[in-house]
């Protein structure tokens, strides 16, 4: 429940418990399974990816739940069928998957043998490979439907029409759902989530057809908006409805209709003509016409009787299962009349020899056996997941010109010494821009990010590092006279920056923006080895830290003039999430390169 509302109070109410349990309970999961399930934003604390992952998981063990306590005489004598529901939409909390959910439970109503589960595309532990969740291999026959946008959809396949919208910092003042103009589109950044290649190509066309700018792809979970809903500067998000409508009931950012229908078909595809198929695809349509709910699951039964149950039927002994499971006789005998209880029916019949299970009995084992191997898969892939997170740490670096310089060779002994005091923890060192460190920072791609400027509202520690900017231009070529060149020089020479991704021309576009100076370049690279390259070979000046060319100049292939009136320094900060503080680990790292920085 606390995965789809937008707070933990709401989610309480809703299931007539107090907030403060609800909250110790998810915190206690969260330690159990060494992972970080919930968030806190502005309008209240939002599922993280790897929350979203494990709802996946628990729904269907608490589905395969339902159909045991609807009891053991509706499946004895039945020969289950498995029906997969897959779709490579991501999973979001919104109304496609409730809706899918739903469809599940009322199948299992009218058609008790099958056992049906939807999966949808998670992000979380993607790199390992292929994790969607195997089918159990018991014999039974596994008819499948496919969930997916289509270009065109025929009446009897399509679900519904998903509309796209614009998720905007533009204009607050103004109300939801209105209608943005061109014009006003015209001006702004336009953004793509991650979407499949051909949602992203729909969006591409959309925008040329109607003279927009080119929408440049983000890598933003929008379940969670961990970047966007930080960013001071004006952007508008294109997005199907469905995809973000869960993210923005939990975040302070707006959303708008477009100036001109955009709309991607849903549909259902029913492989090999499965009736089983079509009877669910049946229920979905019907949900979906209906108002969206939450989807409430309230179990009677718990883990431990489903595993009491197994050991029992391995054992076939009350005396030899307790000792197995570790507990008392009286309690295990306690525990398997409550489940017999709640199903209806007797499991065991009780003999001088052992005990006999009872036709129910044997029916229900395959569901039970799923639930528990469904259960403990989870905590073993969030706990492994999670130890993985502690023995690996990600750094990002802002790009650096060469393997010579003062402060890669600082940054370079900070590593060797942290990583000889931590030789049991994984390295790993990418190196981005500024702003998309930042993004990976707050989306947990990478634990730290080394910067040269303050990005957005993150959280950055001073590495007390401090190098002046100054002007670089081809040695002999004269372009300018030796000494120093006051900041609004700048704004005549042919220059070729970095764009403004980079940290290093966030500070210039700072600096010339507070002098009232208009700085435009002439060409705009974003790799610091080929803006020197075209400096040396062309008409062309740029921008950098002097410790960062000082070897160049010293061989005589550059000049450098001081930039004054202002002078700009380069300060170095490592930044890491606000969601978060630093760990040991982490923090011993900062703390070693400030004091190689030194």
């Amino acid at each position: 429940m606390a995965c789809q509302h937008k707070n933990h109070a709401e989610a309480a109410a809703h299931t007539g418990i107090s907030a403060s349990a609800l909250s110790e309970n998810l915190r206690l999961l969260e330690e159990e399974l060494g992972i970080k399930l919930f968030q806190r934003g502005p309008l209240g604390h939002y599922p993280s990816e790897a929350a979203r992952w494990l709802y996946q998981r628990v729904e269907v063990a608490l589905q395969r739940i339902e159909t045991l306590e609807a009891g053991a005489n509706r499946v004895r004598d039945v020969q289950f069928r498995r029906l997969e529901i897959t779709t490579p939409l991501q999973f979001m909390l919104g109304r496609l998957s409730r809706a899918a959910s739903q469809a599940v439970r009322d199948l299992g109503k009218t058609y008790p043998h099958a056992l049906a589960r939807v999966q949808f595309r998670t992000n979380w532990l993607a790199e390992d490979g292929d994790l969607a969740l195997p089918v159990p291999d018991r014999g039974e026959p596994v008819e499948r439907v496919i969930l997916d946008y289509v270009d065109e959809a025929a009446p009897h396949d399509l679900l519904f029409q998903d509309d796209w919208i614009a998720i905007t910092n533009f204009d607050r003042s103004l109300e939801q759902g209105r209608v943005i103009d061109f014009d006003a589109l015209r001006n702004l950044r336009l953004l793509l989530p991650p979407l499949l290649p051909a949602q992203t190509h729909h969006a591409r066309s959309y925008c040329a057809r109607h003279n927009l700018p080119e929408p440049v792809t983000v890598e933003e979970d929008v379940g969670t908006f961990p970047t966007l809903s930080r960013d001071a500067r004006p952007f508008a998000l294109l997005a199907p409805r469905s995809l973000v409508a869960g993210g923005l009931s939990r975040l302070q950012l707006d959303h708008v209709s477009l100036p001109s229908e955009l709309v991607s078909p849903v549909a259902a595809s029913v492989q090999d003509g499965s009736l089983l198929g079509q009877a669910y695809v049946g229920h979905l349509k019907r949900i979906l016409a209906e108002p969206d709910r939450p989807i409430v699951y309230d179990p009677h039964i718990t883990l431990r009787q489903l595993r009491y149950f197994l050991v029992l039927f391995d054992q076939m002994n009350m005396t030899a299962a307790a000792r197995k499971l570790n507990v008392v006789q009286p309690a295990l005998s306690n525990q398997l009349r409550k489940l017999e209880a709640i199903i209806g029916e007797p499991l065991f019949e009780r003999q001088r020899t052992g005990l006999k299970p009872t036709p129910e009995a044997e029916a229900l084992v395959p569901l039970i056996e799923e639930a528990v191997e469904l259960c403990g898969n989870v905590a073993v892939e969030a706990r492994r997941q999670a130890s993985q997170q502690g023995r690996r740490l990600t750094v990002g670096v802002v790009p650096l010109l060469n393997h010579r310089g003062a402060l890669v060779e600082a940054i370079a002994g900070a590593l060797e010494e942290w990583t000889a005091t931590y030789p049991e923890v994984k390295l790993h060192v990418v190196e981005a821009a500024a702003t998309v460190l930042h993004r990976w920072v707050e989306t947990g791609k990478i634990s730290l990010g080394l910067v040269e400027a303050h990005v957005s509202r993150s959280v950055q520690l001073d590495l007390n590092s401090q190098d002046q900017l100054v002007v670089v231009s081809k040695s002999g070529r004269d372009m300018l006279a030796p000494g120093d060149v006051p900041l609004a020089r700048l704004a005549n020479l042919p220059l070729v920056l970095p764009s403004d991704t980079f940290g290093l021309r966030q500070l210039i576009n700072k600096a010339a923006e507070e002098a009232r100076v208009s700085i435009v370049p002439r060409v705009e690279v974003n790799s610091l080895a080929v803006v020197l390259a075209m400096v040396r070979r062309m008409p062309l000046a740029t921008v950098m830290p002097e410790v960062t060319v000082q070897p160049f100049v010293a061989e005589g292939a550059f000049q450098i003039n001081a930039i004054v009136d202002p002078t700009i320094y380069r300060r170095l900060s490592i930044m890491f999430s606000t969601s978060r503080s630093l760990t040991e680990i982490e923090r011993a790292l900062v703390d070693t390169i400030r004091r190689h920085l030194a």
